[in-house]
């Protein structure tokens, strides 16, 4: 547990109380957490701040309307009021809870000595504010990112009027409540939200009582999700029944692992690999499941699991990076003086804006009924399952893979129209962390390496720097998957299914990468190159094909197991140990 450091509700003795902060961050050894200490709440609802070891540097807000002193975007604080700063479009309200992540420090202490100069010089006045909230307000319009931590919907008050009521009030709520309320994620498709989140609950309850790991819960996930694509494989009526509950059974369980962690607070960097990547496989080895089952039936549906691999694969990429350069352009903040009292929104020159687009989609997004139709349309995880059990179970097979094959078409074609026309509201280029998160992806071998050393690496920063560059990646993706797709299905049908098991190594592979950049590093050098590079392996692809069916068929099959065991294992166990040494 981080013990929280208190500030003054109020800023009347701030600037003594700003210098004592800011030494208590120069000598902290780890992440720091202030609290305002008039602040009334039960200590568990603090837990997201005080008990996480990974914790970002975030403020505890609550929704608000335009009465709030806070907005967030993206679930990032772009800007933080007081009596004396403005907050244009405020949402939220701080509750008065801000942490520090430890690789922040240093850029808040200043933050923190700068806003104590200014207060002390008379430049910002020390009454009428929270000091939490000011310093908030510093660090904010320092440039260092803050991430908008919603608290649970429990009693809390300010400077309340009965403090013993108050308390009183604050203690009503259990703690094992308040760790129930914070298990729950955000953000979850409308299926997810409404039946699995309540199926899993139960089951959370349960795991909490006998003390059960996410991780090891995630495992029980993925064997169920494993006996899903089994059932699967059989084809019969009341295996592809079973499959249908089976998979729904592991979705219901991987729900209980995120669950289990948050409300514990055991975060991990083998966990979070773990619960992306099982995801993943577990739903490729369910299109294989299908593929094999038709088969035994006499249908050949492994063209529609061929293409889903490529779909599912590109859309996934497009998902993360899109959100991400999103968030990077959307909410960032370019450094202020905390001396000047507006936040630079509405045209301020080299100030945030609310552009148009943004405020409708906005406003739009509070309405439940929109908000839940884009998020079904978008066809999350929850959402894709249903599909397949559903209409597995009802139709069969090859009907379960082409309803999906169909929806996934139509949320690719949504989704990219949507952001596509999102990012003419966006201008200049991508932040600089936007340009390392896409660039880390390029999976360039040794060929594309030789001749992207003949251009300069200003310019390759500047190819991936564009508006459109978040879509880079995935367009990659789609050609190298989209051609090993070709190959099969216009050229060499009968390659199908080794080609699809080729794919689905190479899909992991992507994963893989697309994990690193998110965590800020790379695979190293000699991983990509040993895998060749996309453009490597489309060379090789392309080079089989043109010796004949046979060479294909046989060339991919004894190229499939080095590079499973190259990008599968080799790749998991060097990026846990670099994981594990970096938290050591």
């Amino acid at each position: 547990m981080i013990e929280p450091i208190a500030l003054p509700g109020d800023a009347a003795s701030a600037p003594a109380a700003l210098r004592r902060l800011a030494t208590a961050l120069h000598s902290a050894a780890g992440a720091v957490v202030v609290v305002a200490d008039d602040l009334v709440v039960a200590p568990m609802a603090l837990a997201p701040l005080t008990h996480d070891p990974y914790v970002a540097t975030a403020l505890l807000v609550r929704p608000s309307g335009r009465d709030g002193d806070v907005r967030v975007r993206h679930h990032v604080v772009t800007s933080v009021g007081s009596s004396f700063h403005d907050v244009t479009a405020p949402d939220h309200r701080s509750v008065g809870a801000l942490a520090v992540a430890a690789h922040d420090r240093a850029a808040v202490e200043a933050a923190v000595n700068d806003l104590a100069d200014a207060m002390a010089d008379g430049d910002v006045p020390t009454a009428g504010s929270g000091l939490v909230e000011l310093v908030a307000v510093a660090v904010t319009r320092a440039g260092v990112p803050v991430r908008a931590i919603g608290m649970v919907d429990v009693p809390w008050s300010r400077s309340p009027a009965d403090p013993d009521e108050a308390r009183r009030q604050a203690d009503s709520v259990a703690d094992a409540r308040i760790a129930q309320l914070q298990a729950n994620r955000v953000d979850d498709g409308f299926y997810s939200t409404f039946v699995v989140r309540r199926l899993s609950k139960p089951l959370t309850r349960l795991a909490l009582r006998l003390g059960w790991s996410p991780n090891a819960i995630t495992l029980i996930s993925f064997a169920v999700g494993i006996g899903a694509a089994a059932a699967f494989a059989l084809g019969d009526r009341w295996a592809l029944v079973a499959g249908a509950v089976l998979l729904q059974l592991s979705l219901v369980i991987d729900c209980v692992d995120g669950e289990v962690a948050r409300a514990t607070r055991r975060f991990s960097a083998l966990g979070a690999w773990l619960d992306a990547s099982t995801d993943r496989v577990k739903e490729f080895l369910a299109y294989g499941g299908l593929a094999i089952g038709a088969a035994r039936l006499g249908a050949d549906i492994w063209w529609l699991a061929v293409v889903l691999v490529v779909l599912q694969t590109t859309r996934h990429m497009s998902d993360y990076d899109f959100s991400r350069v999103q968030r990077l352009r959307e909410a960032h903040v370019p450094p202020r003086d905390v001396r000047l009292a507006g936040d630079g929104a509405e045209g301020s020159a080299g100030g945030w804006s609310v552009s148009g687009a943004m405020e409708m989609s906005t406003r739009m997004n509070r309405r439940d009924a929109v908000r839940w139709t884009k998020r079904a349309i978008h066809l999350p995880i929850g959402e894709r399952w249903l599909i397949i059990s559903v209409v597995a179970a009802l139709l069969g097979a090859t009907w379960a893979l082409a309803v999906l094959l169909a929806a996934g078409l139509l949320a690719l074609v949504y989704v990219t129209a949507g952001r596509t026309l999102r990012t003419f509201t966006w201008h200049g280029p991508t932040p600089d962390s936007g340009v390392d998160l896409l660039s880390r992806q390029g999976d360039s071998g040794p060929i594309l390496a030789a001749l992207g050393s003949l251009v300069p690496a200003a310019r390759r920063r500047t190819w991936w720097g564009g508006r459109a560059a978040w879509a880079v990646p995935s367009v990659l993706r789609f050609v190298e998957l989209g051609l090993v797709a070709v190959v099969a299905l216009a050229w060499h049908p009968t390659a199908l299914v080794v080609a699809f098991w080729w794919m689905v190594v190479v899909a992991f592979h992507h994963y893989d990468t697309l994990y690193r950049a998110m965590q800020d590093s790379a695979a190293p050098r000699w991983l990509v190159w040993l895998g060749l590079g996309w453009e490597g392996r489309s060379i090789l692809v392309l080079g089989l094909a043109a010796a004949g069916a046979a060479t294909l068929a046989t060339g991919l099959t004894w190229a499939v197991w080095p590079l499973a065991a190259l990008f599968v294992v080799v790749a998991s166990v060097q990026w846990l140990s670099v994981q594990g040494k970096a938290r050591a």
